[in-house]
C-alpha cells in the first residue's frame, strides 16, 4: 500500500475529505456522504432476525 493510499484511506470519497461540494451553478453545499466532517463514513451493518 502506498503512502498516498494510506492518507486517502479515511477522506470521503464523494467529496475528497473538504466536507462540502462546489454546485454547478455556484455555490457550495455540505457534502451529503459525510454531513460535512471529510471522512468516510463507517458503513452500517444490519444484523436481521426472524421472530416467531
Amino acid at each position: 500500500m502506498s503512502t498516498k493510499t494510506l492518507k486517502q484511506a479515511g477522506k470521503c470519497t464523494y467529496c475528497n475529505g473538504e466536507g462540502y461540494v462546489q454546485l454547478l451553478l455556484g455555490g457550495s453545499e455540505t457534502c451529503h456522504a459525510c454531513h460535512g466532517t471529510g471522512k468516510k463514513e463507517k458503513p452500517i451493518s444490519y444484523k436481521f432476525t426472524e421472530y416467531l
